[in-house]
């Protein structure tokens, strides 16, 4: 079974081109199953699947979220699994055949107001918390993810013109982000103040760790007294959000998001409607 799951490891790798994150994330679902049915691979059917789906969308596997994403983020991580034993050879049957996706609910996300990002950025004094701020500063301006920020590189940065360069995993093409002028003085200062050598936001030899970045933001959105659940991905929200509302539209959004599907992007159309809902519940 480890030779098994590390060929299906450079399957994922070498032919798939996925990110490392995504093949331990599919290494990690499928030996869940393993350990869940305790068989031989060979002899798992559908009814074995369809009663692991079960026990995972009733919450009765330890450590695992019930939660509808969970379940169809562990159908593609199976089907990818089987259908790479059916094409090698290992299986005759697919017991993933017929096993749909759950239909998951879009939930607008939350972001903040102008007025909050510039609160929040404001938050960390610019001399004394010049790190800080300029990470928050990049979160927001550039619509990175938090894996994004943490691993970008010195030489991911353009002043002239100013955009980032941002690494969108194994067989994807990188994105350009521009930066607006605003915040490239700070960005200028920060790099002149700290003179990072690999990457931007380093920690000895290695790039900050997420739950840093992390840490910060919820410093920042306590001092700021901001009375809503905010995380570094609600700065990304809060972008993407800003974009639509001043008229930018979706598909340039998608481009600057770096997201695969449009329909993705889509969500962001409906800040509107959540504004609607604001203005009445104050009457």
């Amino acid at each position: 079974m480890e030779e098994l799951l590390e060929n299906f490891k450079d399957y994922l790798e070498h032919v798939r081109r996925h990110s490392d994150n995504t093949v331990k994330a599919y290494l990690k679902d499928v030996k869940k199953l393993l350990y869940f049915l305790n068989k031989d691979v060979k002899s798992i059917s559908r009814k074995d699947v369809e009663e692991f789906l079960k026990a995972l969308s009733k919450g009765k596997l330890l450590g695992i979220s019930p939660r509808e994403t969970t379940i169809s983020r562990y159908i593609s991580s199976l089907s990818t699994f089987f259908n790479y034993l059916e094409l090698s050879g290992t299986i005759s049957f697919n017991p993933m055949e017929r096993i749909k996706h759950p239909r998951i609910r879009r939930k607008i996300p939350d972001f903040l107001t102008e007025e909050e990002i510039k609160n929040l950025i404001n938050s960390f004094d610019e001399e004394n918390e010049l790190r800080q701020r300029t990470a928050i500063s990049l979160l927001y301006y550039g619509g990175l993810r938090i894996g994004e920020l943490c691993n970008l590189r010195v030489s991911d940065i353009s002043f002239l013109p100013p955009f980032l360069r941002v690494e969108m995993g194994k067989g994807r093409k990188d994105r350009l982000v521009p930066l607006p002028e605003k915040v490239m003085p700070l960005l200028h200062k920060y790099i002149d103040t700290f003179e990072p050598k690999i990457f931007v936001f380093e920690n000895g030899r290695k790039h900050v760790h997420p739950s840093t970045v992390f840490r910060w933001v919820k410093e920042g959105v306590k001092r700021a007294n901001i009375k809503k659940d905010v995380h570094p991905h609600t700065l990304r929200h809060s972008y993407a959000t800003h974009l639509i509302r001043k008229g930018v539209s979706v598909k340039i959004v998608q481009e600057l998001l770096g997201h695969t599907n449009l329909s993705t992007t889509s969500i962001y159309l409906h800040v509107a409607d959540q504004e609607k809902f604001d203005a009445v519940r104050k009457l």
